[in-house]
Order: C-alpha cells, then structure tokens, then sequence
C-alpha cells in the first residue's frame, strides 16, 4: 500500500482523491518526513488492535513511517496479551472488535497496570461511533482519548506524540 493510500486511508473509509489532496492527506508521510525530517513517535511501543485488514495496515505503516515500533493485532484478546507483555507507550484500539470489546482490552490493561505498578499506557479509543455516550464510557473505562474514524493521520499523530511525551514527563 503507498503512502497515498495510507494517508487517505484511515480508520476503514477510503476518502476520494480530491478531499484528500483538499486536506492536505495526499503524500503525507513524505510531506511530514521532508518537512522536519523527525520522526515524532521516535522509539515509541505502540500497541494497535484493530479488526480491519486495511485499517490495521494503514495505521501501522503511518505509525511506523513516524519511528514508532507497532505490534499490530486483530482481536481484543491478542491486544491485552502483547499490552501486559509489552508495557508499550500507546495503545490504539478499535472499540468494536469480534468477540471481546475495546472496553475489555482496556480494563484488563488498567487492571494491570495498577496491580503491578506501571506507568499506565497512553490509551486511544478509535471507533466508528460518533455519540457522546461511547465517547464518555471509553473516558469512564480507562481510554483518555477518543477519535472518531476515519481519523486524520497528522491528528492522530499529534495525539500520540503529545500524549507520550507528556506520559514520559511524568
């Protein structure tokens, strides 16, 4: 998948040309990297659960096109097993996955986190739904951002970098 693909791609919903090259989407990752030439998730672990194949692929090639490392999975289970394993950073989790929810990864990370005493994981609710009662109840579980899809690459970045930097300044 090139980078036109991923940058107008995000969160499942492929956006026309036109609207991506009117929001500045098109090339973005070139555009980001000859820009500044940093890499704002430099060594980052970020832990994204996503059940979309092209999602997934998408975020994890933005991702890692900003120095991220990402394990990427498809299911919530496999999701709390590399969070408890990894301690990463960030985690990226769709809401609405088979069989067990976001909401379950993420009250087994904090579970965790607060039983082992580990500095919690930045945690990003990334979902399809738009209202403001799946937006409180991921604040209200454990998430402390919630984006809507399709998520705009530089927002979604921008959040992590704050949100880790932020998490490592204490």
């Amino acid at each position: 998948m090139d980078s036109n693909t991923v940058a107008a791609k995000i969160g499942g919903i492929q956006q026309d040309d036109t609207l991506a090259a009117s929001n500045g989407l098109t090339g973005f990752i070139e555009q980001q990297q000859n820009m500044n030439g940093v890499l704002r998730l430099d060594q980052a672990t970020i832990v994204l659960v996503e059940d979309d194949p092209d999602s997934r692929e998408s975020l994890t090639l933005l991702l890692e096109s900003e120095g991220a490392h990402v394990v990427a999975v498809a299911d919530a289970e496999a999701g709390v097993e590399a969070a408890l394993r990894l301690l990463p950073d960030a985690v990226v989790c769709d809401l609405e996955l088979p069989a067990m929810d976001g909401f379950y990864l993420i009250q087994r990370l904090r579970d965790h986190e607060i039983r082992g005493d580990h500095a919690p994981s930045v945690a990003v609710a990334l979902t399809g739904h738009t209202d403001d009662a799946y937006r409180l109840r991921s604040i209200g579980e454990g998430f402390q951002h919630f984006m809507t899809k399709p998520a705009l690459p530089e927002d979604l970045v921008t959040l992590l970098h704050d949100a880790i930097d932020a998490r490592a300044a204490g």
